[in-house]
């Protein structure tokens, strides 16, 4: 899976199942954010679907750090 480069983020969408589903999803990469201080943008469409955004605003472009952490989502993802 590889990310998407949208006006200088990194975005990628995400289908599940149930809104449970995507919700254990989230709290893994939630988890994960909050022990590296990075934390994406997450916006839910239509209760299955998430789309998540990288970025780093205190730079103002994409870093390492969000590379790493899309890298980990996408680990996460496809277990």
């Amino acid at each position: 899976m590889s990310w998407n480069e949208i006006n200088g983020k990194l975005v990628q969408n995400f289908k599940f199942k149930s809104q449970t589903e995507m919700a254990e999803f989230l709290l893994k990469v939630a988890r994960y954010a909050d022990a590296i201080n990075h934390h994406p943008d997450c916006t839910i469409h239509k209760a299955f679907q998430l789309e998540i955004t990288l970025y780093s605003y205190d730079k103002n472009e994409i870093t390492p750090v969000d590379h790493q952490l899309a890298e980990h989502i996408t680990t996460v993802f496809k277990k």
